[in-house]
């Protein structure tokens, strides 16, 4: 492969989906290999402190890190607009350098888009029929081959050349005019199944002002052929009604996207299977809107609307909603990944770093939502131990309730204690001690199966021994010197060893949540646990979340290897009687 293609990032007021956009490109193959040019959007002439806010976040997103090998900012004073913008930036970049590829703020990459648009450009740079190559697919009902060109601009992370960018041409009215003349309006629009010509009308009347259907219309006019792949190797993640010219719709969505495609020389002609796949998509697509009920009024119209859908129209364009609906989108993206696939996210509107989606959901809900952890005191500065401190959620929640309190936090994982570092540090969390150890009944080295999610335990004789790394253990009662307000351990089987280890210091600990875990084909000890914990005067309740099996005679699952999962929530018989 010759020299990678700069790419180029359109940015303006988005920083949620622009540091998303970037961390992705960042985790691809080449990135390490490109350049990157970041074109920053100023404020509009009548822009809110809200809106100069939210493009200075952007733009210290963008300055955070060296997201590529080289990142060139250029940061407008003045908003151009998108359409400029794009024009403005890709014509200054690809007439540099011949080459090209193009993201906005809110495209999302999957690891082998780099190498996938790489290897495009470089195989058809001489093929002047070829002057688009696309990295996103729509989510048609139908197979297709991994590339394949259908003739249209599919611009959610795609590129070009010099050589074809130079028949751009930016006239809407000249454009729609020459389409009308030779008769190819049908063509234009996909058998009439989606309205691009009529698009190009809007901006050749100065209703619009978008860039891709010009461009669509330029290359279609010179016959030019587009490059796609299948699957798709980008989302886009726009649709939240955020964006300049993005509205609210998960239609175009991939759950899993392609790792990689391989690029293959193939015939210089569009895949007429895939044009009818579209076709169809569209079609679907457009009936479905129909069904749905829009309104886009103007004050003229308004008092012709029944009082009841102005309602429904308020709601459904309050911003409160359209953080509810982004928020829904988000938890749809991470509950589609694949498990154990490092990823970010914003929570409480912090950046924070993910092992495995599944997991982060669940105990999401489980901590912020359900609670499971709440626990009252007098102390102003509880002192609390977390074993099993996983990414950082249960600190972050702990620092809510009892911002003074002094944590000491454990977790063996190399993997998952870096992203409980970054979160910790992103979150600005103080007085936590952070442990990179496991907990046992000695110190010493232990293999460990590293889960890479929330699952993560010491390896027995009967582990599969793939994904075993070295971990260092530590013991519990090294730190039951003090008093304890609270008592977490989520150590994922080693729970009772370390109890018993620590039997005789337990007095010092006033409330104590411990999840037990009882393995299959091993001896289930719950016995022996719920005995350390009476004997420390404790009482207990328990519960068996997310591992409920009916007819469990009948019906004996395992979860994780795992035949049954208990929460033990103990507190001394003292504070009960005090509080009822």
């Amino acid at each position: 492969m010759a020299n990678s293609a700069p790419i180029v990032l359109f940015v303006y007021n988005r920083p949620k989906h622009t540091l998303r956009t970037l961390e992705a490109l960042s985790r691809n193959i080449l990135a390490d290999q490109s350049t990157l040019y970041v074109f920053a959007d100023g404020p509009k002439v009548n822009a809110t402190n809200q809106d100069i806010k939210a493009i200075e976040a952007t733009r210290q997103i963008v300055r955070q890190r060296d997201w590529c090998k080289e990142v060139i900012v250029e940061e407008s004073s003045i908003n151009q607009g998108l359409a400029d913008s794009i024009v403005t930036g890709v014509s200054h970049v690809v007439n540099t350098h011949g080459s090209i590829i193009v993201l906005e703020d809110d495209i999302e990459t999957s690891p082998g888009f780099l190498q996938y648009m790489n290897d495009a450009l470089t195989l058809y740079q001489d093929e002047e029929k070829v002057m688009h190559i696309s990295s996103y697919m729509f989510p048609v009902d139908k197979q297709l081959p991994s590339t394949f060109f259908y003739n249209t601009a599919s611009c959610w992370g795609w590129g070009t050349w010099k050589r074809a960018w130079q028949h751009y041409n930016h006239d809407a009215t000249y454009l729609a005019q020459q389409i009308k003349v030779r008769d190819q309006i049908q063509s234009f629009n996909i058998e009439e199944s989606y309205p691009f010509y009529q698009s190009l009308l809007a901006n050749a009347h100065g209703e619009k002002k978008t860039w891709a259907v010009r461009w669509y219309a330029s290359f279609f006019l010179r016959k030019g052929l587009a490059l796609h792949p299948y699957p798709s190797l980008t989302n886009n993640i726009g649709f939240d009604a955020s964006g300049e010219n993005c509205s609210t719709n998960d239609l175009y969505y991939w759950p899993i996207l392609a790792q990689n495609i391989e690029i293959e020389d193939i015939t210089l002609t569009e895949f007429t299977q895939a044009r009818r796949a579209m076709k169809q998509f569209y079609r679907t697509n457009m009936a479905n809107k129909k069904k749905t009920l829009f309104f886009k009024f103007t004050k003229k119209t308004k008092n012709l609307i029944p009082s009841s859908i102005k309602h429904h129209i308020k709601i459904r364009t309050s911003q409160k909603y359209q953080e509810y609906y982004q928020d829904f989108l988000e938890k749809r993206r991470l509950k589609n990944m694949p498990r154990r696939t490092p990823t970010s996210t914003i929570f409480l509107g912090k950046t924070i770093k993910i092992v495995d989606a599944k997991s982060y959901l669940f105990i999401q809900k489980e901590i912020f939502e359900q609670e499971i952890y709440k626990f009252n005191t007098n102390n102003p500065q509880p002192y609390i131990l977390d074993c099993g401190a996983n990414i950082g959620l249960s600190l972050i929640y702990f620092k809510l309730k009892y911002p003074r309190a002094h944590i000491v936090a454990f977790e063996p994982d190399e993997r998952v204690y870096q992203a409980l570092e970054e979160n910790i540090r992103g979150f600005g969390l103080e007085n936590i001690e952070l442990v990179n150890k496991g907990l046992w009944s000695e110190e010493t080295t232990l293999e460990f199966i590293s889960e890479g999610s929330d699952a993560g335990h010491f390896a027995t004789p009967k582990s599969n021994k793939e994904n075993v790394i070295a971990v260092k253990t530590t013991k519990l009662r090294n730190y039951l010197n003090k008093k304890v307000d609270f008592l977490k351990i989520d150590i994922e089987g080693a729970e009772t060893k370390v109890l018993l280890d620590s039997a005789d210091l337990l007095s010092q600990v006033d409330k104590l949540f411990v999840e037990y875990h009882s393995y299959a084909g091993q001896k289930q000890n719950l016995d022996t646990l719920l005995k350390v914990l009476k004997d420390s005067g404790f009482r207990y309740q328990i519960d068996s979340p997310g591992f409920r099996v009916s007819q469990p005679y009948t019906n004996r699952q395992h979860k994780l290897g795992m035949d049954m999962q208990l929460n033990i929530y103990a507190h001394r018989q003292s504070n009960e009687d005090s509080t009822h």
